[in-house]
């Protein structure tokens, strides 16, 4: 199963800030501008496609009002799929690429039936492709029709991975 990982921006200072504002002082009206320019492109190429975000900390989530990213791919208009599940708080950001490599211990999936299903993960944030790696094997196990990933942001070059 080929897997394609589309990422939209680099993860620059703006891109940065932006986020952090949205996240971080739960500046919840921020919400559509990630995807604005994008928004029909995605909208047609991942039609029919059910959306897995990438998991917060359930308490992270409603100590800030809302998950981050479930938010920024909402307008899509896609199925949500909340099925995977962060079950300790770890802020990766505080981590080091070793421990990175690790967040797969901390990531669950419900037991959900995937199988005629077109997954599309997604994830504000692609930096060393830890979390997309863990989701991508969690989902791999319910035996989807086919699997994409799309990213608002990378800090990598993703062909080079």
């Amino acid at each position: 199963m080929g897997i394609k990982c589309l990422a939209l921006y680099y993860y620059t200072e703006k891109i940065q800030g932006l986020l952090y504002q949205f996240k971080g002082c739960k500046d919840y009206e921020l919400k559509t501008i990630f995807l604005e320019y994008y928004r029909s492109f995605l909208k047609i190429k991942y039609w029919g496609y059910t959306l897995i975000p990438a998991p917060s900390y359930k308490e992270s989530d409603e100590e800030r009002g809302f998950n981050h990213v479930e938010e920024i791919f909402k307008s899509l208009g896609l199925k949500i799929n909340k099925c995977i599940h962060k079950t300790k708080q770890v802020k990766q950001a505080d981590l080091t690429s070793d421990e990175r490599e690790n967040i797969n211990r901390y990531l669950v999936i419900d037991d959900v039936d995937l199988s005629e299903e077109k997954v599309l993960i997604v994830d504000d944030v692609y930096t060393t492709g830890s979390t997309i790696k863990a989701m991508i094997n969690l989902v791999k196990q319910k035996h989807p029709r086919k699997i994409q990933v799309l990213v608002m942001s990378k800090t990598i070059d993703l062909d080079k991975r």
